[in-house]
């Protein structure tokens, strides 16, 4: 008896503590939060082993992970390369290749597309329109279409980078075309299943929401759109339109809320969707989110306000009171990088490589520690964390994964 009640106490512990995989950009539900209780706090004068390192090429697509295979992809010599790979050495399994431009307009250019994993298969789209499906296991090609020459797309200017959404066997992508922007293909066969939306593609990956899964949000240039999602319809828009046409950072769905933020000057707006028409409970232009996708706990939204380019080093971390826009604090120095939640932790990447480790608490910035994971500049891709293992990625191409799990 005491044995099987020792068993059963240690059979709870594990299940609750055990990761889960991070098979799409931001994690299981593209909101950038982790529910393992397994990052390790306390480092003293330690810093996180590294399990291993890789170069891939340049670019901005997050690592995902499922199954013990780690994915992403990287730009070299007007191609991009989709890695696969064991998460416990690094050794790559497979790579598929296709021919690609850079895309460096006005920044260092190369991937930007998340792989999506989803019942053994991948799920990869090119900033310049290919979408292929692929086994997971071997990088066999079951399919293949292209936004552009195939579904009539329109190619944003900085060129397509929302990550696929698989759902009810649906591949969901933007498009950007005047008749259909938002496009439902089938997962197995590749063909059309419905179009909805007239609206240019923006650089965010469109998401279920959590309190009505039955609508697919969607951050165009145009602002928010919300679709059915058994006919691809169009039933809300809000206009949220910045200068250079850029919504990039993804919508903090709240339940009958959705907080929707752009950098370019065009700020931040609560919005209430409990009728056709949203309602706008406030705005603010002091939390511009250029990129980095905000992260809500406790009615705290925490996120980074800034934008690159000459006043990057001005960039802030913030909290901010989701109730009324009132920021709570804000701290520098980690220039215009990315946050994703690990429990109730902050994981913070700054622009030059630094990971720090902070709080999130509404009582006062409290950072726990910081190292310096990645070189180059322009480090904007968001962490990645599974099982205990930190995925970091460079604009230039270097992956490491850290073991930061207790």
């Amino acid at each position: 008896m005491k044995l099987f009640f020792v068993s059963t106490i240690l059979f709870f512990i594990l299940k609750s503590t055990q990761g889960s995989d991070w098979p799409t950009y931001g994690g299981p539900d593209r909101n950038h939060q982790s529910q393992e209780k397994t990052l390790r706090l306390d480092w003293g004068n330690e810093e996180p082993q590294v399990l291993w390192k890789l170069e891939v090429g340049r670019g901005y697509s997050s690592v995902v992970e499922a199954k013990g295979l780690a994915y992403t992809q990287g730009y070299k010599d007007n191609r991009n390369t989709l890695y696969c790979v064991n998460s416990q050495n690094g050794k790559v399994l497979w790579t598929h290749t296709y021919e690609s431009g850079l895309g460096d307009k006005y920044f260092q250019g190369g991937t930007r597309s998340t792989p999506t994993i989803f019942k053994n298969k991948v799920y990869l789209q090119g900033h310049e329109g290919p979408l292929f499906c692929l086994d997971a296991n071997t990088g066999k090609v079951i399919w293949q279409r292209h936004l552009v020459d195939e579904l009539d797309g329109n190619c944003p200017t900085w060129g397509y980078s929302g990550s696929p959404l698989v759902v009810e066997n649906k591949v969901i992508v933007q498009t950007g075309s005047s008749d259909g922007s938002l496009v439902a293909l089938n997962i197995t066969t590749g063909k059309e299943v419905w179009r909805g939306g007239t609206a240019e593609a923006g650089y965010a990956s469109p998401y279920l929401r959590a309190s009505n899964p039955s609508e697919i949000v969607v951050f165009n240039q145009y602002g928010l759109s919300l679709h059915d999602l058994q006919t691809g319809e169009e039933k809300v828009s809000y206009q949220h339109k910045t200068r250079y046409e850029v919504n990039a950072a993804q919508p903090m769905d709240l339940g009958d809320q959705v907080l929707v933020a752009s950098g370019y000057g065009k700020g931040a707006a609560l919005l209430d969707l409990k009728s056709s028409q949203p309602k706008v409970l406030w705005e603010s232009d002091g939390v511009a989110c250029q990129m980095a996708s905000l992260i809500h706990l406790n009615g705290y939204a925490y996120g980074i306000h800034g934008q690159t380019g000459a006043n990057a080093k001005r960039a802030t971390l913030f909290c901010l009171e989701l109730s009324d826009g009132r920021k709570i604090w804000e701290e520098r120095g980690f220039g215009v990088g990315t946050v994703i939640l690990i429990d109730k932790t902050l994981a913070v990447l700054s622009d030059r490589g630094e990971l720090a480790l902070v709080k999130a608490s509404s009582n006062g910035f409290n950072e726990l520690v910081r190292f310096h994971v990645l070189g180059g500049k322009n480090n904007w891709t968001p962490l990645s964390y599974v099982n205990g293992r930190m995925h970091c990625r460079s604009s230039s191409g270097s992956w490491v994964c850290l073991s930061m799990g207790k």
